[in-house]
């Protein structure tokens, strides 16, 4: 779907949650969706950016945002240290009681957790969403790990505080960065436990070992399961992290050029950035010849040009020995201030 397209479905247009909602929490539904990924439906917008764009309070879009969730039009999932994702609903969901906030999977459409959904786009999930097993539940993963190479990430709202020094991995909770580093930023025990791990288990292992060996092992274990190679996941798991697997040749193959990807991503930034420093300090350097010059009186300006044009080669001053020729301003200004500019 082209990208100046946003889909609401019919069903969901015709549904009484739907005609139930008041035009600000349609105006909040509509803005989230012009942020939202055509892939895996997830947008990463602001409040400020939402209320801005649909001409509302702070406080409305928050009760917007609150109306949406309940009626199932709208999934919200925070992730610390990050901003506050939000998932469009595109199916029309049952009418539920109002004033229960949805806070578990059966509130929520029955899907496969969204981390691993969709079409190789990336986006945050929810660790209340029960873990469905088959391949069919590995399409993100298995088209980042398969021939066809990672797909895009998500697309961010400009000015979001978004980790530059890591890449997602797409279908995934986990980061990858530069040095190469799996990063978990999500409750081991619970991801373990969505995994088919018992609880009491999945906490003594999420407690005794580092939370990079448990994002190996559950990287190989979904990339089997995708390939459906894998019929005992939780056993498989439980084996990985007790016998401390490393990571199959076909992962760390991607994640190479995963982490390659950032590199270039952060030489680029990095470029970017050192392009502004340079212009900042030219138009610093600037500013302060325009100074001086400004603060001279005409016959020691005059007298200063002289000097200038005698003291600096011939070819730089031949055609222009006047103050318009770059040279000759940062001359007089280190004649006028006794000091060369930095």
């Amino acid at each position: 779907m082209a990208p100046y397209f946003f889909r609401v479905e019919h069903d969901l247009l015709r549904s009484e949650s739907f005609k139930a909602l008041g035009g600000s929490a349609i105006k909040v539904y509509l803005t989230i969706g012009l942020y939202s990924d055509f892939g895996s439906d997830w947008a990463y917008p602001s409040i400020r950016t939402i209320a801005a764009q649909a001409g509302l309070s702070r406080q409305t879009v928050l009760a917007a945002i609150e109306e949406l969730t309940r009626r199932g039009l709208l999934a919200a999932s925070k992730s610390k240290g990050r901003s506050t994702a939000y998932k469009i609903m595109r199916q029309a969901p049952p009418e539920r009681p109002p004033g229960k906030t949805a806070k578990r999977a059966e509130n929520l459409p029955p899907t496969v957790p969204s981390f691993l959904e969709g079409d190789g786009k990336t986006g945050p999930f929810s660790l209340d969403l029960p873990l469905e097993t088959g391949p069919s539940s590995f399409e993100a993963l298995a088209q980042f790990l398969g021939p066809a190479g990672p797909a895009p990430g998500p697309k961010q709202e400009q000015g979001s505080r978004e980790d530059t020094t890591s890449i997602p991995i797409p279908g995934t909770p986990f980061r990858l960065s530069a040095a190469g580093r799996l990063l978990v930023a999500v409750d081991l025990q619970e991801l373990l436990t969505n995994q088919g791990i018992p609880r009491q288990l999945a906490g003594r292992l999420a407690a005794q070992k580092d939370p990079e060996d448990v994002a190996k092992v559950l990287l190989n274990a979904f990339y089997l399961q995708s390939q459906g190679k894998l019929q005992n996941g939780p056993g498989y798991i439980r084996a990985g992290l007790e016998d401390g697997y490393d990571l199959l040749p076909q992962v760390a193959n991607k994640l190479e050029t995963r982490r390659r990807e950032l590199e270039t991503r952060l030489r680029t930034v990095e470029t970017q950035r050192e392009q502004r420093r340079e212009e900042e300090s030219r138009v610093a350097e600037e500013a302060a010849i325009n100074l001086v010059i400004e603060s001279l009186r005409p016959q020691e300006l005059h007298n200063l040009i002289a000097q200038a044009v005698a003291s600096l080669p011939e070819p730089i001053v031949r055609r222009n020995p006047t103050l318009t020729n770059p040279f000759l301003r940062a001359k007089v200004y280190e004649l006028a201030c006794g000091e060369p500019l930095s």
